[in-house]
């Protein structure tokens, strides 16, 4: 039996391929990793504007009831019923 002296084309072509697909697998990974961190980072968004939403919500209950529309007025309005003398404190 002869050895040959030559590059053996077969084992190139098959690390040729390794790298390759190794190549794609790591691209593949680092974009997922930076997909889950823009996903955290939105749900968080998404949380602190439901919050936002829910105390927004309650706000404009309690602006649609008559009595704390009627406080507001009095407190920060200085308003008063007729006959009724309006009270501000010393500040």
């Amino acid at each position: 039996m002869q050895q040959r002296k030559g590059i053996n084309w077969f084992f190139v072509l098959m690390f040729v391929v390794v790298a390759y697909f190794s190549t794609v697998l790591i691209s593949q990974q680092v974009h997922l990793s930076h997909v889950s961190e823009s996903k955290r980072i939105a749900d968080k968004r998404l949380e602190a504007a439901q919050a936002e939403n829910e105390k927004l919500h309650k706000q404009l209950e309690e602006l649609q009831d008559l009595n704390n529309i009627e406080r507001l007025a009095r407190e920060d309005l200085g308003l008063a019923k007729d006959g009724e003398m309006p009270y501000q404190p010393a500040r």
